[in-house]
């Protein structure tokens, strides 16, 4: 069976409804980690019901033994790539919104883009590939890149920290790292369940100051785990987020303060049960921060120096960026308009968001995560809810291709976008950051693919 048979037994599977039969269609690696019912209702209530029956698919491109497909439905489009195994199942199956290529008005000239690439390899001509088209847009200004394989490093620069400075970033030019801060967060909760100081099933209304009856749906509460995996029914922010006295576009977590967290929880209403749907939130991982700064009585500024960046010599890693570093802040940008973005104060949602980091930083925080340097890291690793396709640790989201599974978080603030990745099987690593607000995660994923079948 070829991958173009493949579809055209899925698509049959998929419009008769027979979703069991779908599951029977993957390979045992990926049977293991995703039940069937997650994969049923992903068919049957994500996408047929909102997009209709299967009408037509169009073969894209095979690259790295990846075969992509634009699959039409009845009301919409998506694009699915596929791998089979060797016994002609499914190894790997990602389906993604169609991206439409972006028309780039005034893109510049490849060669007017600073660079530091020794162009000696196939990996590091496929990544100065990427870097220089992600770069030809006027609207982007830099990257950071540094790949781990086993104990080798490499790192590569591209642009300017700020717009016609004429300056490459460098290991520890400073980023802020967005949602990346979550993983952070969910080492130093690890942290605290190894201590024996908190269980991931506690009901979280054991460690806040009021008694919160409505923080439950029939009798189901909110625990700490639901914070960590984005199944706690919260939303993502606030529904009052934006309306609030003091609230800044351009710096919009600024004056939301821990009161108006406390006082939004009083009145919230919980919809579905916690624990059984997903919905990524900002908002449960500030309240997850704040019963960490509780429970030790500490600042989480702290906790995150005693916990992770002390012992890991991570110098420059930290909420707020002293002013002897300040100069090795890169300016960010925002994509739509190409203007200053400025920074962004996180305030009380900092461990949703809230941290500035370098390149070397993170590269050392990869590798201490892809060798379990301690329990509190490989406990943030240990899946907690599983979706289609893959699942989430504690913060950390993990998805499989093939026998290895890909651990990855991204991050993004209005002039930032960051990748973290690693797989551990393989001991590769990558970090990613630019200082636009443009994403960088369709060309991470291409690099940390390429990296993975260069290793094999």
């Amino acid at each position: 069976m070829n991958p173009e048979q493949m579809i055209s037994q899925l698509a049959g599977f998929y419009n008769h409804g027979q979703f069991a039969e779908i599951y029977l269609l993957h390979a045992a690696e990926f049977q293991e980690h995703v039940p069937e019912k997650t994969v049923m209702d992903f068919y049957k209530y994500d996408i047929k019901r909102s997009l209709g029956e299967i009408t037509s698919w169009e073969f894209i491109k095979t690259e790295e033994e990846v075969s992509e497909y634009l699959v039409n439905f009845k009301y919409g489009e998506l694009s699915l790539k596929i791998t089979l195994t060797a016994d002609y199942l499914l190894a790997l199956v990602n389906w993604e919104p169609v991206h439409q290529e972006e028309e780039i008005l005034n893109s510049r000239d490849p060669l007017t883009i600073l660079s530091a690439n020794l162009l000696a390899t196939p990996l590091q001509r496929f990544i100065d590939q990427l870097a220089i088209k992600y770069l030809q847009d006027p609207n982007n200004r830099s990257l950071s890149i540094g790949l781990i394989h086993g104990t080798h490093t490499e790192k590569f620069f591209y642009g300017e920290t700020q717009q016609g400075n004429s300056t490459l970033p460098g290991s520890h030019s400073l980023y802020e790292i967005g949602s990346i801060s979550k993983t952070f967060t969910a080492v130093i909760l690890a942290h605290a369940i190894n201590q024996g100081r908190i269980k991931l099933n506690d009901d979280i209304r054991k460690y806040l100051s009021a008694d919160y009856p409505n923080l439950q749906f029939e009798g189901t509460p909110i625990r700490i785990i639901d914070l960590c995996n984005h199944t706690s029914g919260l939303p993502g922010l606030p529904e009052n987020f934006e309306d609030h006295k003091g609230y800044e576009e351009n710096n919009p977590y600024l004056n939301y303060s821990k009161k108006m967290i406390v006082e939004y929880l009083e009145n919230f209403v919980l919809d579905d049960p916690p624990g059984t749907r997903a919905e990524y939130s900002n908002l449960g991982f500030a309240i997850l921060g704040m019963i960490l700064e509780d429970l030790y009585q500490l600042p989480l500024k702290k906790l995150l120096q005693e916990v992770i960046t002390v012992p890991l010599g991570m110098k420059n890693t930290t909420y707020e960026v002293p002013a002897s570093h300040q100069n090795s802040l890169v300016a960010g940008y925002d994509h739509e308009n190409g203007e200053d973005a400025g920074y962004w104060d996180l305030g009380a949602f900092k461990a949703a968001g809230g941290l500035k980091s370098d390149l070397d930083d993170l590269l050392s925080y990869l590798r201490a995560n892809i060798n379990d340097y301690n329990r509190d890291f490989s406990l943030t690793h240990h899946q907690t809810d599983v979706q289609a396709g893959y699942g989430r640790g504690l913060a950390w989201v993990t998805q499989f291709f093939n026998e290895d599974t890909i651990i990855w978080h991204n991050g993004g603030t209005g002039g930032f976008r960051s990748y973290c990745a690693f797989v551990k099987e393989k001991q590769i690593g990558l970090v990613v950051l630019s200082n636009s607000s443009k994403d960088v995660d369709d060309m991470a994923l291409e690099i940390l693919l390429y990296s993975i079948q260069d290793q094999q």
